[in-house]
């Protein structure tokens, strides 16, 4: 009987222990995190609309400190109490996929190709749809109306070239 005992809770121990992990944090930046499947997905995203391989060495790097500056963005733009439409977001997601299509010939080939279907990848997109509009948003309220000449620009140039 204590055998029986004992050896139920190794079991239950070993099975605690041997949990998979699902996901993990690349990044926190303010208060949003970046996980591992984020940045696989953005990866995903941009290696196949450029047609490049996943793996190229610095792509996840690349990625990685795109992603870390969209959200130090997207935290500014809150700060700033900058807001988007939710049609606006629609319409954005709708171009992307759009967008997809073009590129891959069908639904059914995007769906192949991401591993999910066309109403999860709208889903995954929509969080960083509305963050990216936003960053976008701030990005014109600060710069748009900066203006250089020519002649500025390549004082600037020469000054500052290695």
């Amino acid at each position: 009987m204590k055998i029986n005992i004992a050896l139920l809770i190794l079991f239950f121990t070993l099975q605690i222990n041997a949990q998979q992990t699902l996901d993990k944090i690349v990044a926190v930046v303010d208060n949003e995190i970046i996980l591992q499947s984020e940045l696989d997905f953005q990866i995903g995203i941009f290696a196949s609309q450029r047609q490049i391989d996943q793996s190229t060495p610095g792509l996840k790097e690349q990625i990685l400190n795109s992603m870390i500056e969209e959200k130090l963005l997207y935290a500014q733009a809150e700060l700033d109490s900058i807001t988007v439409t939710e049609d606006e977001v629609n319409q954005r997601i709708e171009y992307q996929i759009n967008s997809f299509t073009q590129q891959y010939g069908s639904v059914a080939n995007i769906e192949k190709i991401y591993g999910m279907s066309i109403d999860r990848i709208k889903r995954e997109l929509r969080d960083e749809v509305r963050k990216s509009l936003m960053s976008q948003r701030l990005q014109e309220k600060n710069f748009g109306k900066v203006q250089a000449t020519r002649r500025e620009v390549e004082e600037f140039f020469n000054t500052y070239k290695d």
